[in-house]
């Protein structure tokens, strides 16, 4: 058993699977969860958060196209089923009001994050948080909202939830960690003006190290994009 940041213990097992070489820490998760390690030492935690109807298998082939050595991988999948398929899932309902369900799917990703942490001997500023589409939404929401200094957080084609509530909790104090923002101008899942929402909702609340780029592309990651993504972690690492 482990202890989420709100307490609550969740069993955590048989959730965690290995791709290669398994490690030999003790990683617990509460949510189904993909781990890869590249290199022979752990220097830095990439998290990375699939988007709705995607899972985590599917998104940890992320991992092969970003050249990146001495980090451990890891894919949590969201924990309700994705409505419309059998093997997709997604971290909170969009038809629906979700706010319960965005706190566990919250919860859950802080504790693998500490986890992760606490067994690599890392501070969290060690740590990346990534995602794509929803994934993104909660990447950010999590990075912001636990006011930890992170390595990086990396928005691809995402949106925010609730930006007033994370700028208020900030109180005026500047967002130390780096942010890395990016969409397609030919988004028609999450349509562009919500990049440029995204950007000055950042603005306002004080980010002070952000880059942002749009892309000539879909809703999807481009290999120009996978090229940025390498060198704003490179840099920040």
């Amino acid at each position: 058993m482990s202890i989420s940041p709100n307490g609550a213990r969740m069993s955590s097992q048989n959730n965690v699977k290995w791709v290669g070489s398994k490690n030999n820490m003790n990683l617990n998760s509460p949510l189904k969860l993909i781990a890869k390690t590249k290199g022979n030492n752990i220097k830095n935690i990439i998290i990375s958060l699939h988007g709705f109807g995607d899972n985590a298998a599917n998104f940890s082939s992320l991992a092969n196209e970003i050249n990146i050595d001495d980090v451990l991988w890891l894919f949590p999948q969201g924990p309700k089923n994705y409505p419309m398929g059998v093997e997709g899932a997604q971290w909170f309902p969009l038809f629906s009001d979700p706010k319960e369900e965005r706190r566990v799917s919250e919860d859950s990703i802080l504790q693998i994050m500490y986890n992760a942490a606490e067994q690599c001997k890392l501070e969290t500023k060690k740590i990346f948080l990534l995602g794509f589409s929803q994934g993104a939404a909660m990447a950010v929401n999590c990075g912001l909202k636990s006011k930890e200094k992170l390595a990086g957080i990396l928005s691809l084609s995402g949106f925010m939830i609730q930006p007033h509530v994370i700028k208020n909790s900030y109180s005026g104090d500047p967002i130390d960690t780096p942010l890395f923002v990016a969409h397609g101008n030919q988004d028609q899942v999450i349509f562009p003006a919500t990049y440029f929402d995204m950007l000055d909702s950042l603005k306002d609340m004080g980010a002070k190290k952000m880059r942002s780029k749009m892309y000539s592309m879909g809703h999807n990651i481009s290999q120009e994009e996978i090229r940025d993504i390498t060198k704003f972690i490179e840099e920040h690492r």
